[in-house]
């Protein structure tokens, strides 16, 4: 019999098709808990017999290295066979046909993401949310409630230690929160008690890696104009910020972004977890590590930006800047690292100017604010500010550029003048050319770009 699954992941494997299009059931049948052509496979104190059964095998059988590849090709396969040697010991008749629907199901509950695992193959899903054992999903910018749920808390607890088995990090009653990165690039957070009040919270940001420029533009994200603005900024290495708030679509922008960059220059991108999926042939990708058991072994994104400074990039993206990293960046982009990109929590790009003076302060290099903010002016020229809008949709809401300081009579500077490039406009859905002037038109217009005004 062709086993249709285990054939998909292979070919996903292997850059044929994408991840995607890995069926999931037999002739592309489609099913949903356990049930193959809307029909149960085997009665729940059958399933549940055969489910304790694999479960023992499984952990006679395979080693701890084992979970934690559950998705290689070669370890699926020999759950596979653990399943279907349990049917025939078990006396269980289940019709040829619904056998892959049936060995997925055990396999999501035993080394999968037992009820999550579904969404992880539906590319509209964006956002997985855990609180006890409720599921809720962001699906084209809308939150629903899913019609799965966990059996109960503890269930959700095996299964969020199956999904952070492959990173290395741990969540117990000394560490109750953790930030991992997924098999598939998805962001997880998630607390245990006594931090979570009910027992548990997951929260799993999936980030597609189909997105292009264009789709932005289908999607109304930018303008063609706007998006050509962009363009040009990368290539005339401009340094650029993107802010905006939580899921607003910030690294989907800067993964865009990527794909501008020239493919004779260098990347290197730090990030706390890797996620950023850049669209450039010359990456090189460094992840911070948390402190372990002993509090030992921590590294920062602050001491890889360190290093990074000394490996010969041409361009230096942090997936987000936090902490005192920000003062690094600051540096790398004033000392010949242009076109470096980095993304930032904050309202607006005026807030963003805070939130970076904020994060340089947190660096404890004494530097005066006033200091700060000359740093800021220098190294930053472009600010594109991104937002989520009340329907779902993730779209640039304005674009600034840094023009100059602002003095106080004693003459140190307070602040960062910014000059506002493009706006949206809510009332003709139209992103707009609002500058009276552009400082950086001739670096621009040097790689083509013909401004608006």
């Amino acid at each position: 019999m062709l086993d249709t699954t285990l054939v998909g992941v292979l070919a996903a494997r292997d850059g044929l098709i994408s991840r995607d299009a890995i069926p999931r059931a037999a002739d592309g049948e489609k099913w949903e808990s356990g049930k193959a052509g809307g029909r149960e496979v085997l009665d729940p104190a059958e399933y549940a017999e055969l489910k304790a059964h694999v479960q023992d095998v499984v952990r006679q059988q395979f080693r701890l290295e084992d979970i934690a590849r559950a998705r290689d090709p070669v370890v699926r396969g020999r759950f596979k066979n653990i399943v279907v040697h349990a049917l025939q010991e078990k006396g269980l008749r289940v019709e040829e046909p619904d056998v892959p629907a049936l060995v997925q199901r055990l396999f999501d509950d035993i080394l999968g993401y037992g009820p999550l695992e579904k969404f992880f193959f539906d590319p509209e899903v964006t956002e997985i949310q855990v609180n006890g054992t409720e599921i809720r999903i962001v699906r084209h910018g809308r939150k629903e409630k899913a019609d799965v749920r966990f059996e109960s808390v503890e269930h959700a607890r095996e299964v969020l230690e199956r999904m952070l088995a492959p990173s290395g990090r741990r969540l117990d009653l000394a560490s109750p929160r953790v930030n991992a990165r997924l098999f598939d690039g998805s962001r997880l957070i998630a607390q245990i008690a006594p931090v979570a009040v009910d027992g548990i919270l997951i929260s799993i940001r999936r980030f597609r890696q189909d997105v292009t420029a264009d789709m932005l533009i289908r999607n109304r994200t930018v303008s063609p104009e706007l998006m050509q603005f962009f363009r040009a900024c990368v290539v005339a290495r401009l340094n650029i910020v993107i802010s905006g708030g939580t899921a607003s679509g910030k690294t989907t922008l800067i993964n865009v972004f990527g794909s501008f960059i020239p493919e004779d220059e260098g990347v290197i991108t730090i990030e706390d977890p890797a996620e950023l999926q850049l669209q450039h042939a010359d990456v090189r990708r460094l992840e911070a590590r948390p402190a372990n058991i002993e509090g030992q072994g921590e590294i920062t994104q602050q001491d890889l930006m360190a290093d990074t400074l000394r490996m010969a990039p041409d361009r230096v993206i942090i997936g987000e800047c936090r902490r005192g990293e920000a003062f690094e960046m600051l540096q790398a982009m004033n000392t010949g690292h242009l076109g470096s990109m980095t993304t930032v929590h904050a309202n607006s790009a005026w807030h963003c100017i805070d939130r970076m003076v904020n994060m340089v302060q947190m660096a404890k290099m004494n530097l005066p604010y006033n200091a700060i903010i000359d740093q800021i002016a220098d190294a930053i020229d472009i600010i594109v500010h991104v937002t989520r809008d009340k329907t779902g949709r993730r779209r640039v809401d304005h674009v600034v550029e840094t023009a100059g300081v602002k003095k106080s009579a004693e003459g140190l500077s307070y602040d960062v003048v910014l000059n506002p490039l493009w706006r949206y406009n809510p009332a003709t859905d139209t992103f707009d050319w609002v500058a009276e002037k552009f400082l950086r038109a001739e670096r621009l217009e040097r790689v083509g770009w013909v401004c608006p005004s």
